[in-house]
């Protein structure tokens, strides 16, 4: 008889994963474009965990990139009702500046793991490329921008104009801007929202490779979702100076030019994410209000059985949600 771990998660925490996501978009949506990005980032985060804690866990926060932040209402270590113990990761908020102006590609995530399944990283700088599952690792993150590209388009069978590439409207992105265009591939320039940046890539649907610098959290969050729906991720942490890398040491990382790729973030199949569109974005729509509650785009994927599942959820309210 095949013995079962005692770290294994024998239950599907899919809905009320999504449940929680659903909550969080909820909130910031009902916030969206009023300017202030610290209350509506703060009552989304508030959001969240009173929805996860309902879930019959014992889960350890991971990677959360306001930890100590002032100001900025704080996740507790762990998180739900009691339960297995798990890793859980959640970002209620992702592109919050966007949220409070009103801009697109708004989503609100959540991760859970078997424990210590997700790797801790440092809250610092990480180059990626991701890629789909027709792609695979024919990239390589120590190549040049342009040779990615390339290898994208052949493993496409794609001319190389045709290849979309996504990247972070940034400053420090200018020269890697530069050079994608030099190759004539196409670019799809995202203010803020990388991880739906990385599902569009991973899905080819809006892109065919996302590259650049975004924070190592997300990049675990989009490592996460390659677990579960297939594609490829490499990832590198930039270490500025050895502030940087003691940090990367608090979270057991020595290896200083160590490439990450998914089983490195993401150490176990017993993985599931879920996400709930705020605005209309790379991957989800965004809430839709109507006259008797909203409208939500969610997803929800699973390592374990490489099942993904889109759904469209209809909440009926009065004035705002109850929960």
């Amino acid at each position: 008889m095949i013995q079962t771990s005692n770290k294994d998660m024998d239950t599907n925490y899919g809905m009320e994963m999504v449940r929680a996501t659903e909550i969080a978009a909820l909130t910031a949506a009902r916030l969206q474009g009023l300017g202030n990005d610290e209350e509506i980032l703060n009552k989304t985060r508030a959001a969240i965990v009173k929805t996860l804690n309902r879930i019959n866990i014992e889960g350890t926060v991971i990677n959360d990139r306001f930890k100590r932040r002032e100001g900025i209402v704080q996740l507790p270590a762990t998180i739900g009702g009691g339960g297995p113990k798990t890793d859980v990761m959640a970002i209620a908020l992702e592109g919050y500046h966007s949220a409070a102006d009103g801009r697109n590609n708004v989503t609100s995530f959540a991760v859970i793991a078997q424990e210590d399944a997700i790797q801790s990283v440092p809250n610092l700088l990480m180059y990626k490329l991701v890629v789909g599952p027709e792609v695979g690792n024919v990239i390589d993150i120590n190549q040049p921008p342009i040779v990615n590209v390339k290898r994208t388009a052949r493993a496409l069978r794609k001319y190389t104009e045709n290849v979309t590439v996504c990247i972070l409207n940034q400053a420090r992105h200018h020269q890697l801007i530069h050079e994608v265009r030099s190759c004539g591939a196409r670019i799809k320039l995202i203010e803020e929202g990388e991880i739906s940046g990385c599902l569009a890539a991973i899905s080819g649907k809006k892109a065919d490779i996302y590259m650049g610098y975004g924070y190592a959290p997300e990049g675990t969050m989009a490592a996460a979702a390659i677990s579960c729906m297939g594609g490829y991720f490499e990832g590198k942490i930039f270490y500025e100076n050895d502030r940087d890398k003691s940090m990367g040491k608090e979270h057991g990382i020595t290896d200083f030019e160590k490439i990450f790729r998914v089983q490195d973030l993401i150490r176990s199949k017993e993985v599931a994410i879920a996400a709930t569109g705020i605005t209309d974005g790379e991957f989800l729509e965004g809430v839709r209000f109507t006259s008797n509650g909203a409208i939500t785009s969610s997803f929800i994927a699973r390592g374990k059985t490489h099942t993904y599942r889109k759904l469209e959820t209809r909440h009926f309210f009065d004035y705002k949600p109850v929960f």
